[in-house]
């Protein structure tokens, strides 16, 4: 009997193991857009206009990010962001903002 709970064992660990792999692959054949997000708030810039960052959610992958935003009543701004792993980088003031590009960097 401790023999088949020892081989239930080592299954169980087994199927634990590849699907902690699956999770890792799946995490290296991501895009680089499903890990960035843009993000407003930490308040108000003025009435129209409110705080704009950018956030790089991939554990440990810069992220070369093309960001195109405008704050009301201001010109279509575009710039591209190097944004490392897990941080949050503030763009600026702005009524609207959107990501236009995201790759991983290169370097």
């Amino acid at each position: 009997m401790a023999k088949i709970w020892e081989i239930a064992a080592a299954c169980c660990l087994g199927i634990v193991a590849i699907s902690g792999a699956g999770a890792t692959w799946a995490t290296e054949n991501a895009e680089a857009s499903s890990f960035v997000t843009i993000r407003f708030d930490g308040g108000a810039c003025d009435e129209r206009n409110t705080r704009v960052w950018l956030v790089n959610d991939h554990t440990y992958k810069t992220i070369a990010t093309t960001v195109r935003w405008r704050a009301a009543g201001g010109k279509d701004l575009s710039e591209e962001f190097f944004v490392s792993p897990q941080t949050v980088k503030e763009i600026g003031c702005a009524a609207e903002a959107a990501i236009v590009e995201a790759k991983f960097a290169d370097f």
